[in-house]
């Protein structure tokens, strides 16, 4: 399936073809830094996700079916 996602960077609003993920990782919350998540591609881009991280992340893992980890 070809599903794209539309997430917030820095940059501003990024859409990211889910095929293209190797990995998502939400790092540990620090004080101040605000929630974050992290997106690597296959070409080795890194997307710092800085919006609407906890509904992404819900989006990837039912896209990715990580039930079975």
């Amino acid at each position: 399936m070809n599903m794209w996602i539309l997430v917030e960077t820095e940059v501003g609003p990024t859409r990211i073809n889910t095929n293209a993920i190797c990995a998502y990782q939400k790092p540990k919350e620090q004080p101040n830094n605000g929630e974050s998540l992290l997106i690597y591609t296959s070409d080795n881009t890194l997307f710092d996700v800085n919006k609407n991280c906890e509904n992404i992340i819900q989006i990837l893992d039912n896209h990715f079916d990580i039930s079975n980890l």
